[in-house]
């Protein structure tokens, strides 16, 4: 996460600081480090402490601020991910979901910070329903609800699910089948060079390294 964290923090500082040349002709110096753009990904739990008191715990797939939201168990041994983000969503979940309307406003579930103060009371009666229904039905339902939901993916479902974008490059050992990069520009579909091979593309760095020597020894 760190890794990832600082390698989208640089390429976003880069982006601004070539609007910022382009503008005003000016560059611009960038530092970024691993801690300081995963420290950034924490500010809603360190407001949260530092400004109201909650103490944020450790949730898994759960949401720390947001219940309920997670994965949960059906029937046949899958599991599905919803979450409920605002008042009427919960109102349908209960509503349609559930069925049980009565939780809406009862003691403990009215608003959120009531539900995060009852999870594990919460999440009983969210199991327990969850446990009569197929992932296939548990969907079903979901969507009725208007909640926003999805499966709980092993990389053998990611690998065959139809939304997955695949793109062909080439490597030195054959050509295979990649996902392709989330990014889509003028709904093209992306064309990839291959990957080089050993030694590929040596002799071309050494002779712009040579130019660039000789560029300097000619301007000394």
């Amino acid at each position: 996460m760190c890794d990832i964290s600082a390698g989208m923090t640089a390429h976003s500082a880069i982006l601004q600081a070539l609007y910022h040349r382009e503008v005003t002709g000016e560059g611009a110096s960038i530092q970024v480090s691993l801690f300081d753009a995963v420290a950034d990904w924490m500010n809603v739990p360190v407001l949260q402490h530092d400004y109201s008191s909650y103490h944020t715990v450790r949730a898994g797939v759960k949401h720390p601020s947001l219940a309920p939201y997670g994965a949960y168990r059906c029937a046949d041994g899958k599991d599905v991910t919803f979450s409920v983000q605002n008042d009427r969503e919960w109102v349908n979940f209960c509503e349609k979901f559930l069925k049980r309307p009565d939780l809406t406003r009862a003691l403990g579930f009215a608003d959120n910070m009531e539900r995060l103060g009852h999870r594990p009371q919460l999440n009983e009666i969210i199991e327990l329903r969850f446990s009569e229904l197929s992932c296939h039905e548990a969907m079903q339902e979901l969507e009725a609800a208007r909640s926003a939901y999805g499966r709980l993916n092993e990389v053998a479902d990611i690998s065959k699910h139809p939304h997955v974008r695949r793109v062909e490059i080439g490597t030195p050992e054959g050509t295979v089948e990649t996902i392709a990069p989330a990014a889509i520009f003028n709904s093209e579909r992306p064309s990839l060079r291959p990957v080089p091979g050993l030694d590929a593309h040596t002799e071309a760095v050494r002779e712009e390294v040579r130019a660039g020597l000789r560029a300097r020894a000619a301007s000394a």
